[in-house]
């Protein structure tokens, strides 16, 4: 295990990442839900603008594109394939391709309340070189709201759904998948 003090922050280059899909099971519509005036998933874009040269989103709605390219991110068309129940290493891998980074912070849209610092710690961890990292509960399950990767790892991924990541950082966000979600976390975050 690495120890942070003896690192050195690299000069890598790192992008940004946000899947936010057209449609949802539990709550239709999430990622464009209005929250706290604006549709959920740009949020985060708006936070990773600030802090990343590159944010790329990758949806399969060209709303949603058009939304995040009219703020200064990069759209993806995400294939149909790519939009069921499937993990997010195959759409990592497919939004990313063709692109120059050495590493990528992926933030999820349907977590709103994602602190730009928690963001930061992130690219800085990558910075120095790490793998892979993901936020957890408090209890270190795996939360995922920020999974970070390098290129190589996310190139080379082996198993999908058990990830073990170097870095494991806590995160209190909430995560929004329905309606009694979506009500807690605009309680918690006005």
């Amino acid at each position: 295990m690495k120890d942070l003090n003896d690192l050195k922050k690299t000069d890598l280059l790192g992008v940004c990442l946000i899947l936010a899909k057209s449609d949802s099971k539990r709550l239709p519509s999430k990622n464009t839900i209005d929250f706290n005036g604006k549709p959920m998933f740009m949020n985060n874009v708006l936070k990773c603008l600030k802090i990343f040269d590159k944010v790329i989103v990758s949806s399969d709605s060209v709303d949603i594109l058009r939304t995040a390219t009219d703020a200064g991110a990069i759209g993806r068309m995400r294939g149909v394939d790519l939009c069921g129940d499937i993990p997010n290493i195959p759409v990592y891998q497919q939004a990313l391709k063709l692109m120059d980074y050495d590493y990528v912070v992926a933030v999820q849209a349907n977590s709103p309340t994602i602190e730009p610092g928690l963001i930061k710690f992130a690219k800085y961890i990558m910075e120095l070189g790490f793998n892979e990292m993901m936020t957890c509960h408090k209890d270190n399950s795996i939360y995922g709201s920020i999974w970070a990767l390098s290129k190589d790892k996310l190139k080379n991924y082996k198993d999908y759904y058990n990830p073990k990541p170097e870095v494991l950082v806590v995160d209190e966000s909430v995560d929004i998948h329905t309606q009694a979600d979506l009500e807690l976390c605009l309680k918690e975050s006005c």
